[in-house]
């Protein structure tokens, strides 16, 4: 590992853009971890000083901390506080889009952070889902003021560049680069609309066709924004004066939160000191959802499963799973090698119901077993079970892969390199006997200090049928849980049994 500023020891990369590297580091000096972001552009000694400064004005639990700045052998570094997360995008990019509420919720702690900016004088000026981090903890934090402006110490290029994310710039940045709060405003609306559709307002095939439209075009209208669609609507204004403000959008995206059944109170937003959180129940779900989505696209399932921490049971929304069925909802699923098999489409006769146990017949026309007593929850297009610190989800798709064991290796490594499971260790990624074909992807990870345990199955039972099976909970009970995996998997029928 490489050191740098003979302190800080580079461990991996975390994210990249136009404008820096951020990595992953360890202080020697002080024994923690920090975020280190590289400058990538020429030096200058001034840039990162004043990026870390645009940041160290901000006190608010929803703004990443800044530490320190220095220059190394001819390279700018800014030392921040690490926040184990995903950003927005890379959620989005994996799991899809987010329901409206949810979408809803992430947007009230984003206007939070920018309200304690906008009170210090501070601009963000590029307010986007990669900027947006859903951090493990159930903060949202928004990142990367390398481009804010500054009451008095403004960041605009002497050349008078503008500086952003086309398709997230406010229309009045675009004509002539003014930089206001109702200008990252318009952003938050913009990163919201991308929250729930899946893609920016204003997606061109190039930067020029970007401009363009969001200079002089109305942007896209909203297909899924449901309660979220009159924040949408009053926030992608073109005309500032016309926009609403804090306050509007505020009381706007609190009534779209409020649309969720069964969820604890969001408290009102400070502008300086405190975020806005969610009740116990909720912020686990959070987490989960946003940050420890775990792939269960294996065997042509075309969606991703979220795992959660397995210490509690929770029955709030997972995120929506991608998928390139459309037909029909895709399901994903974990369980040993060691579990019966299904012969090539042939239906074994159903085990013996257990008590406690009660057979769950799904709507789409799949049944298994499942412990009496457990969660059900539908979320999205996936169907999960929780209890006794334990999850079990199940996905589908019409639209299965040839190769099982070659989808779950794709999937692994790229999600492995992504550093999304801490401490990973495979167990195995193997071909099982099950119904037609079908692969397990076995490992272990530790999240929150406590060391889960992983199985993911995907199947086809059909030329246009393949389901998931997935199952999680701590490894020290992994041994005991084999007997209920066994169980799941020797009662699953598919829909067309």
């Amino acid at each position: 590992m490489t050191a740098v500023h003979e302190r800080y020891r580079l461990r991996r990369v975390l994210g990249a853009g136009g404008m820096g590297r951020v990595w992953l580091a360890r202080d020697e000096m002080l024994r923690r971890d920090v975020a280190l972001k590289e400058i990538m552009l020429p030096v200058n000694e001034e840039a990162p000083l004043r990026e870390a400064r645009a940041a160290a004005r901000i006190s608010h639990p929803g703004v990443a901390q800044v530490y320190d700045t220095f220059s190394d052998d001819g390279r700018s570094w800014i030392v921040m506080e690490y926040v184990p997360s995903r950003s927005l995008q890379a959620v989005l990019d994996t799991d899809g889009p987010l329901p409206p509420e949810r979408a809803a919720e992430i947007g009230l702690a984003v206007l939070a952070a920018l309200a304690a900016a906008h009170a210090s004088g501070v601009r963000h000026r590029d307010v986007k889902p990669a900027n947006v981090l859903l951090a493990d903890d159930g903060r949202v934090v928004l990142t990367d003021f390398g481009v804010a402006a500054v009451d008095g110490d403004s960041l605009a290029t002497s050349s008078g560049l503008i500086l952003g994310s086309p398709q997230y710039m406010a229309p009045e940045r675009v004509r002539s680069g003014a930089a206001t709060p109702a200008a990252d405003l318009w952003s938050l609306g913009a990163t919201l609309f991308a929250s729930v559709e899946g893609h920016s307002p204003y997606a061109r095939r190039s930067v020029m066709e970007t401009v363009t439209a969001v200079a002089s075009e109305e942007p896209e209208r909203p297909t899924r924004a449901g309660a979220l669609d009159q924040a949408l609507d009053g926030l992608l204004r073109k005309d500032p004066a016309e926009r609403i403000g804090a306050a509007e959008t505020e009381r706007l995206l609190r009534a779209a939160v409020a649309t969720q059944p069964a969820r604890a109170p969001v408290p009102a937003i400070s502008r300086r000191g405190s975020a806005p959180v969610v009740g116990r129940r909720r912020r686990s779900a959070f987490i989960a959802a946003a940050v420890t989505a775990v792939v269960v696209v294996a065997g042509g399932v075309g969606g991703w499963l979220a795992s959660r921490p397995a210490d509690k049971p929770d029955v709030t929304a997972a995120p929506r799973p991608t998928t390139s069925a459309s037909a029909s909802p895709a399901r994903s699923s974990s369980a040993p090698s060691s579990a019966p098999v299904r012969p090539s489409g042939q239906a074994s006769a159903a085990p013996v119901l257990p008590a406690g146990w009660t057979r769950y017949r799904d709507p789409t026309g799949f049944s298994l077993y499942v412990p009496r007593g457990w969660t059900r929850s539908k979320e999205g297009s996936i169907v999960y079970f929780r209890g006794a610190g334990r999850v079990l989800g199940i996905d589908q798709t019409d639209k299965p892969q040839p190769d099982p064991v070659a989808d779950w290796r794709g999937k692994a490594g790229y999600r492995v390199a992504r550093g999304d499971f801490p401490a990973y260790h495979e167990v195995h990624i193997r071909a099982v006997k099950y119904f037609r074909k079908a692969a397990d992807w076995e490992f272990t990870f530790t999240r929150s200090g406590v060391r889960q345990h992983v199985n993911n199955r995907g199947f086809i039972t059909s030329p246009t049928q393949a389901y998931g099976i997935y199952w999680q909970c701590p490894d020290a009970g992994w041994q005991s849980a084999e007997k209920d995996l066994r169980l799941v998997f020797g009662s699953f029928r598919p829909a067309d049994d």
